[in-house]
């Protein structure tokens, strides 16, 4: 699983995305791992989507990532889109948005 999010992320760095730096990309994965899997104990939706998902995702990474989350700004697009594309590997095929 964290080969293939590496593996993701790298593609992503290379798109472009600042959030996929290699620096930071093992932290961020275990972080993307972690708060994936406690969604459901955190979740209080009765039917959440895959959108539910990948918005928390991205908000937990900028919760790690930003020392002030009122000052992320436009960067949010861009924790969005690692969170879309860590949501494709993570995500069960039954699952959508």
């Amino acid at each position: 699983m964290q080969e293939a999010l590496d593996l993701a992320l790298a593609r992503l760095w290379d798109e472009g995305c600042p959030m996929a730096h290699p620096d930071g990309r093992s932290r961020m994965i275990d972080i993307g791992l972690r708060r994936w899997r406690s969604f459901e104990r955190r979740n209080k939706r009765k039917r959440p989507t895959l959108d539910d998902r990948v918005e928390d995702l991205a908000l937990g990474l900028r919760d790690a990532f930003e020392p002030d989350r009122r000052l992320v700004g436009p960067m949010m697009t861009h924790y969005r889109c690692v969170a879309k594309v860590m949501a494709t590997v993570l995500a069960p095929p039954h699952l959508d948005a």
